[in-house]
């Protein structure tokens, strides 16, 4: 029987040996393990860009898999370590609001505050207090290695979730910034910058209807019209040649801001927290 694919998401970086050390201790439990990274390029302690990114993707695999998601600047602290089921996948994570993403998609209304949220009928959690499922001895400010990843590793080789620690009924929830409304605009904000500087927003494509004339506003500068694809510079702002900015709908649903074949984060300065304002969306 082939085990569940284990799936990686944290902060960790690659130039450090972080993520390689929980690839080990993985396969020392259950060789047979097989295991992908979904990302450890989570911006540093930024709880909100890892549930995002979490939220938006962990339906892309299988749904028994088992999500290691670290972004845990908590650690050591008294947060739990919790483990997380869903009927599209289980995760094992800190307790600060990283699986906010995941819980959103279960909950009847969306917490607009910061809070521990009562598990519907859908999900169970349990609190990981069992040290036998742990590596040891465990380091204060390393649990990606020494109890996420073993309880992951674990879970794969068919130990049952209640013989982790203790069932619990509520998590802790981050909700994201929800975009507000304004008269005719909807006011919104960038929540991470990618790879290439691109500025995703937490406006989600349910605002825009097919053929709405949008006017997107960033700083000082007003992007006219949404764009097809990353390089459709018939629309956008009025920026001469590679310093023309354009919005679209990106792949994970929400606006964003781009500089086709270039970085828009760099060109405006612009990172999280900043606003975005939309006009003549659909509301």
């Amino acid at each position: 029987m082939t085990s569940p694919l284990l799936v990686f998401t944290t902060d960790f970086g690659l130039s450090d040996a972080y993520a390689g050390v929980m690839k080990g201790v993985a396969l020392a439990i259950n060789p047979d393990l097989r295991m992908i990274d979904l990302t450890h390029q989570i911006m540093p302690q930024n709880i909100l860009h890892g549930s995002f990114v979490l939220g938006v993707n962990n339906r892309f695999f299988p749904q028994d898999a088992i999500h290691v998601a670290v972004v845990d600047p908590g650690v050591g602290t008294p947060r739990r370590p919790v483990m997380l089921s869903t009927p599209w996948g289980r995760y094992v994570a800190p307790d600060n609001g990283l699986l906010s993403g995941v819980m959103a998609a279960y909950l009847p209304s969306t917490p607009v505050v910061s809070n521990f949220v009562k598990l519907p009928p859908e999900l169970t959690a349990v609190h990981l207090t069992d040290t036998r499922y742990w590596r040891h001895p465990v380091s204060q400010t390393f649990h990606g290695r020494d109890v996420f990843t073993p309880v992951a590793s674990h879970l794969s080789l068919g130990v049952a979730p209640e013989d982790l620690g203790d069932v619990i009924d509520s998590l802790f929830f981050l909700p994201m910034p929800y975009p507000a409304k304004e008269g005719g605009r909807i006011i919104g904000e960038i929540i991470f910058r990618d790879t290439y500087g691109n500025l995703i927003t937490n406006i989600p494509a349910e605002h825009f209807s097919r053929g709405a004339q949008v006017e997107v506003r960033i700083r000082s500068r007003t992007i006219n019209g949404l764009s097809g694809t990353f390089n459709e510079v018939s629309r956008g702002d009025k920026g001469h040649g590679s310093e023309r900015l354009i919005a679209l709908v990106g792949s994970h649903g929400y606006l964003e801001i781009a500089l086709p074949n270039g970085n828009a984060a760099l060109l405006l300065e612009a990172g999280e927290g900043d606003a975005v304002s939309v006009t003549g969306a659909a509301g």
